[in-house]
């Protein structure tokens, strides 16, 4: 515990320290203006889907800058206690990769699939110099953060979207999420003042580096900047139970990760392993939430009888009254609805009681609603046969790829 309060407190001078510089907080405000443009095109999406405006994407951006610090302090902790050095990690050639994969598809904009790759070359070409077990491990602790902070950010509500996949159309919700992420990490250096530091026991660094480990080599603390982002659509789960899942499957891979890369740095057998576990893996996680959405039934679809919600919109009636996601209004007033045009008929009715038939998981409830003249009820629906913009719910994968790629060789 000392030890990790020694570091903890570094840590803090350190970050404190940059955050009085004026270039790390215009870099840091960058990103989280990024960060907040992104959920505001979100929310211009779906207010083009389901003409449903939140205007929340500040206070959504707000949330993510603050998770992001906890997230960042966090991961600077186990990148430090694991020995990650980022003198040798290539992150120049890092970055150039990634962006390069980011124009083949946005969704390869990940560390994941760019430290794969640049592994391989080192390990095919040598060149660049690099080490790949640290490497993988920088790559293990960043998904072990962005897993919980998918955990403490899934309490936010995510965005409702329409979905078309083959001929049917479903309801489902779009869950994005972004993160501004200040790290502390270890940059090899000169000769430093021991009694400025802080003497690190004999088992450090977990991932060691025997080509050119030196026990007696000093480490600075460099502030970095990071943005973590995790995306994805569920359709069949509710969201609460989507999030959970792809936590649980990304921590997975993080751990299996962060234990090839303290594997290779003891075997060197197991850095080729590592280096192609790293996108694989990673592709696999995204392929089992894929396959879900898929194979399973979906559970925001227009029911035979009545209007399914597929979201209430924050303090409106319909949330002051009770009503949940998944409900299906039955009747209003005693008569039959089965579709929008006929709710909007009572509402312009004026009628300032209304009596909601719900059906709740198999049971039937009666809600009292008491309106204001010209106050809407504040729900979206699930799709119907009428809507006429929707997202397309297309496989988007390495193995959707590969499957393509097969069918479209067979044909020849």
């Amino acid at each position: 515990m000392e030890l990790l309060a020694a570091i903890t407190v570094l840590m803090g001078k350190v970050l404190l320290n940059a955050f009085t510089s004026p270039m790390f907080i215009i870099i840091y405000l960058l990103l989280l203006a990024i960060v907040a443009w992104q959920y505001r095109r979100l929310e211009d999406m779906t207010r083009s889907l389901c003409n449903y405006s939140r205007n929340r994407y500040l206070h959504s951006a707000l949330i993510s800058a603050s998770l992001g610090i906890l997230g960042g302090l966090l991961g600077s902790i186990l990148l430090i206690f694991i020995g990650i050095d980022l003198s040798h990690l290539g992150i120049m050639y890092l970055w150039l990769i990634a962006v390069l994969l980011m124009l083949v598809n946005p969704r390869f904009l990940c560390f994941a699939y760019a430290g794969g790759i640049l592994s391989l070359i080192s390990l095919a070409v040598g060149y660049p110099d690099i080490n790949i077990a640290q490497l993988m491990g920088l790559i293990a602790v960043l998904h072990m953060v962005e897993s919980m902070l998918i955990l403490l950010n899934g309490r936010a509500t995510p965005i409702p979207v329409y979905l078309k996949s083959g001929q049917s159309l479903r309801g489902g919700f779009n869950i994005q999420y972004f993160w501004p992420i200040p790290l502390i990490i270890l940059m090899a250096g000169g000769a430093a003042d021991p009694a400025a530091g802080v003497s690190m026991p004999d088992w450090w660094p977990l991932i060691k580096d025997y080509a050119a480990f030196d026990y007696g080599r000093n480490y600075s603390l460099l502030p970095v900047l990071a943005v973590l982002g995790y995306g994805e659509i569920s359709s069949t789960h509710v969201p609460e139970q989507r999030i959970k899942k792809s936590a649980s499957n990304l921590f997975g891979f993080s751990m299996i990760l962060l234990l090839l890369a303290i594997l290779s740095s003891h075997w060197e057998q197991f850095t080729l392993i590592a280096a192609l576990f790293s996108p694989l893996g990673h592709e696999f996680v995204i392929w089992l939430g894929m396959r879900e959405e898929r194979n399973r039934q979906p559970i925001y679809v227009n029911p035979p009888r009545g209007i399914m919600v597929l979201e209430v919109m924050k303090a409106s009636l319909a949330s002051r009254s009770g009503i949940r996601s998944r409900d299906t209004i039955l009747s209003i007033n005693g008569e039959p609805v089965n579709d929008m045009g006929a709710v909007q008929q009572f509402l312009n009715s004026g009628f300032r009681e209304l009596e909601l038939e719900i059906l709740r998981e198999g049971q039937r409830l009666l809600l009292q609603l008491t309106r204001r003249p010209c106050q809407e009820l504040g729900i979206i629906p699930v799709p119907d046969k009428a809507t006429a913009r929707y997202l397309l719910l297309n496989e988007d994968g390495f193995w959707g790829f590969t499957r393509r790629m097969g069918r479209r060789f067979k044909k020849r």
